[in-house]
């Protein structure tokens, strides 16, 4: 039977056999035997869990004259009948195939002179038979050999025989672009990297703008990578790729900092085996290549079910868990992706920065604690002070030390909810932007009357990506024109923009000097010299967070306007299997 084309098409009955399909020679024949050997099992659950469920997606593996395909198979039910279709996601045949004992029934190309051998003749038999060994035991092996004077990566799988597969070591090529000298040199590694992967592509240098595969230097686009293919699982390899070599590119010319910034990565597979670590890995943890291989996450990192769980959606990013090295413990962050039935995974040691994080929060409760419940206790006095028979000297020395006192507690509040912004790392959601501007506009109603300040609020009934905090980008903008603008007008509207929500936040007060519009988003400045130099910085953290951007316009004297550019909500209109 030959090999499929891209793509699969067909109808199943009852039974689970053929009763249409675009390869008419599979008419009439059961679906799970299409499968190679090892998949048959997996197939049948798939189309039992399709009976049960109505829908389902499952990959499997096709075999036909020593060549497999995986296809990614999506499959839907209807009353009685399976309606299904198979797109091929990647190809591959092995090196050679041999039986349990180690006789060679086919073998490709570069390896022909074997075919009628025994490899247990050929390599080395000790080391062979532990391959073997664990193959038959787990399903899989992948290690390295020295094959022709060069490292390669050997994967060998146990099905009704011994499938080995000789391949290019994209990992090694990955650790080999870290220790790159010249942006050359990481071109051509790349070029090498996607080479093993048997992936058709094309780097260019001229277009800088941003494509599924970017590479960058400090920020910038300087190529991209073309792939004129379906690549399927590959695609995260690929990705991977381009991080590495953008923080390869970054370093280029400082070998210490090349040494000290590569990336420490692991392969495993679906249960969290390992399969493959880097040198960086090695250092990192204290344990050898060697060492690691085989060994599950679990026995040296925490939260392993949490993080396994999560990965079945494709991706992870800043997955945080304490880990035991050798001689150390420390906690690292992780960033990974799910390639087929494998995992890649980027892991940074972040235990100083964790320390940090501790110190900061400490000294904020003692803000938050202490000192704002001692500077209560002092205004509770200053409240009976006035009681008594003061001059009018006294009572304004004391007006003066209870506003100072307001303004620390303000301080504390403001330093409190930057914190709790900073930490809650919640997935922004639809938010009615209506519904929190008018409500903050008429809260900040009397205080703009008492100074004489009109608020005028324009806001379409319309929804933005934000969170619970939103709320915070408006008050502190408000806050800020009601008390340090000296204006008499504050407007709020807004327009739909392309796939933004703009908000304007404008006063007719005194501006900001042209040399200080630059610093006013950064952690302590001041407008005015008032306030306490946080507000603006929690305003651009914020708009950040939720994919946006906030823009300043003031000239002195003629006012300051804001310019908030909101997410909007793109509705999915594509139509899923």
């Amino acid at each position: 039977m030959e090999l499929f084309d891209e793509y699969l098409v067909f109808k199943l009955d009852k039974n689970g056999n053929f009763t249409f399909s675009n390869r008419e020679e599979l008419i009439g024949k059961p679906f799970i035997h299409i499968f190679s050997y090892e998949d048959v099992k997996k197939a049948a659950n798939f189309f039992i869990r399709v009976k049960k469920e109505e829908k389902g997606k499952e990959i499997l593996r096709i075999k036909c004259d020593n060549v497999f395909k995986a296809l990614v198979f999506k499959m839907i039910r209807k009353e009685n009948e399976f309606y299904g279709v198979g797109k091929e996601i990647y190809k591959e045949e092995p090196s050679f195939v041999t039986d349990f004992l180690g006789n060679v029934k086919y073998a490709g190309e570069k390896f022909k002179e074997i075919v009628g051998k025994n490899i247990f003749d050929i390599y080395e038999r000790e080391k062979l038979s532990e391959i073997v060994e664990k193959s038959i035991e787990k399903g899989e092996y992948v290690g390295k050999v020295f094959v022709n004077g060069k490292d390669v990566r050997l994967r060998v799988k146990a099905t009704d025989s011994l499938e080995f597969f000789i391949e290019p070591d994209f990992y090694k090529i990955i650790d080999e672009i870290f220790l790159c000298k010249s942006e050359e040199e990481i071109f051509e590694k790349i070029k090498e990297a996607l080479d093993s992967l048997g992936i058709k592509h094309h780097i260019i240098f001229k277009d800088f703008k941003e494509t599924k595969f970017p590479i960058y230097k400090d920020d910038k686009i300087v190529a991209n990578i073309e792939i004129y293919e379906d690549i399927g699982n590959k695609e995260n390899m690929v990705k991977f790729l381009c991080i590495a070599a953008s923080n390869s590119i970054k370093n280029v010319g400082n070998i210490g900092k090349i040494l000290a910034d590569n990336l420490a990565f692991y392969e495993a597979d679906k249960k969290g085996n390992i399969l493959h670590v880097n040198k960086k890995f090695e250092r990192l943890t204290g344990y050898k290549h060697d060492e690691m291989v085989g060994k599950n996450l679990n026995e040296i990192a925490e939260k392993r079910n949490e993080f396994l769980n999560k990965i079945r959606k494709g991706y992870i990013e800043n997955f945080i868990s304490k880990w035991r090295g050798k001689s150390k413990e420390f906690i690292a962050c992780e960033y990974a992706w799910k390639i087929g039935n494998k995992i890649i995974a980027i892991i940074y040691d972040i235990t100083k920065e964790v320390k940090k994080e501790k110190e900061i929060e400490f000294y904020n409760y003692l803000l938050r604690h202490d000192i704002y419940n001692k500077n209560e206790i002092a205004l509770g006095y200053i409240g009976l002070l006035e009681k008594t028979k003061l001059n009018k000297r006294q009572k304004e020395i004391i007006e003066k030390v209870r506003n100072a006192i307001y303004g620390v507690n303000r301080f504390i509040e403001n330093v409190g909810k930057a914190e709790e912004i900073e930490m809650a790392r919640i997935k922004p959601i639809p938010v009615n932007i209506k519904n929190v501007v008018e409500k903050l506009c008429s809260s900040f109603g009397e205080s703009a009357s008492k100074r004489d300040i009109k608020i005028d609020c324009n806001i379409d009934n319309i929804s933005v990506f934000g969170d619970e905090f939103i709320g915070e980008i408006f008050s502190n903008l408000i806050k800020n024109a009601i008390e340090h603008a000296n204006c008499k007008n504050i407007k709020i509207y807004g327009e739909k923009r392309n796939e933004f929500y703009v908000v304007y936040v404008e006063d007719d007060g005194k501006g900001i000097d042209k040399k200080d519009i630059p610093k006013i988003f950064e952690m302590g400045w001041r407008r005015g010299g008032g306030g306490g130099g946080i507000g603006l910085y929690i305003v651009k953290k914020l708009m950040e967070r939720y994919g946006g951007k906030v823009l300043v316009e003031s000239e002195k004297g003629k006012g300051t306007r804001f310019i908030l550019y909101f997410k909007l909500p793109q509705m999915d209109l594509r139509i899923r299997f």
